[in-house]
């Protein structure tokens, strides 16, 4: 746990990715626990169950129950293993995130796996990894694995480029596997891979969705922007006329955050000067830029709101 908060009656535990609960042996260690807020994970021992639920919490997005004495690994993020490498029969293997195994299950297993996201594994690996997989939230896919078959594994935030998805100097077999926020950049004719799965969020052109779209897997949000140049924005945004006024022609917008627009720009400037936007959040505008740029966004996946309204 990495952040605690001493009060009055106990300690407030809030705002962590994973509280690790595991090493908890008495409920009396839960009773020190006044509240727990904002936490992504929980990881709990099932003895102590009762305890835990005992405790007010706010916020908490997932829970999971762990035998007692278990060693519990957390992984965060993309792990990518083997199917002879996965955990021993007395580990607890957690992941917030997504757990790729490259290669066939063979060897042991941990006892447990929880994956808070998305599995991926080779097809004849379903009668030893599905027993394992306990209470997670996602999605399993199995997919046909070859001899000559390379995974590529991309995480985090991401640009693809034509050349990159053409796959020159690989095999038909091979699959791109891209966790995160991904953007594809420029037109895209040929994709060289046999599959190319998305775990997170997609921005791609749609002059190109023909091309994608039967090689594609997406496992989260996609959008698809106007050909032609763009711009991309990866958190929170504020756009003013002088952003407007230096653009020396239309660009599309892939917002992965929240998208203001100031309130001296006028729906002219964004007629003008936006072709297309994908919004993987809010945006908030002045009133008389609302209608404009709810005609330009192709895809949104928030809310558009004017900026004397409600919320604001």
């Amino acid at each position: 746990m990495n952040q605690q908060e001493q009060v009055t009656d106990g300690t407030v535990v809030r705002d962590q990715p994973v509280a690790d609960f595991s090493h908890f042996t008495s409920a009396e260690q839960f009773a020190a626990i006044s509240r727990i807020e904002g936490v992504a994970l929980a990881i709990v021992p099932d003895a102590l169950a009762s305890a835990y639920m005992a405790i007010p919490a706010e916020g908490v997005a997932a829970t999971v129950y762990v035998p007692a004495g278990a060693n519990v690994r957390v992984h965060t993020g993309v792990l990518a293993v083997g199917g002879d490498g996965i955990g021993g029969p007395d580990d607890v293997l957690v992941i917030v995130g997504m757990l790729i195994v490259t290669t066939p299950v063979t060897g042991a297993l941990p006892r447990r796996i929880y994956v808070i996201g998305s599995v991926m594994a080779p097809r004849g690996s379903e009668p030893l990894l599905g027993p394992a997989l306990a209470g997670g939230t996602g999605s399993v896919s199995y997919y046909p694995a070859s001899e000559s078959m390379e995974i590529k594994v991309l995480s985090g935030q991401v640009k693809l480029s034509a050349a990159m998805l053409a796959n020159p100097v690989g095999g038909p077999d091979d699959i791109l596997i891209v966790a995160g926020q991904s953007v594809v950049t420029g037109a895209v004719t040929t994709v060289g891979y046999r599959y190319v799965i998305i775990a997170g969020q997609l921005a791609a052109p749609a002059g190109s969705r023909d091309a994608l779209e039967p090689r594609i897997q997406v496992q989260g949000q996609a959008g698809w922007y106007a050909d032609g140049d763009m711009r991309v924005f990866y958190s929170e945004v504020t756009l003013g006329p002088d952003f407007f006024r230096l653009l020396d022609h239309p660009v599309s917008l892939v917002v992965f955050g929240e998208l203001v627009i100031g309130d001296d720009v006028t729906e002219a400037m964004v007629r003008d000067k936006i072709a297309s936007i994908v919004l993987f959040g809010d945006a908030v505008a002045p009133p008389g830029v609302v209608a404009m740029l709810q005609v330009l966004t192709t895809d949104t996946f928030g809310s558009i709101r004017a900026s004397d309204g409600p919320g604001s």
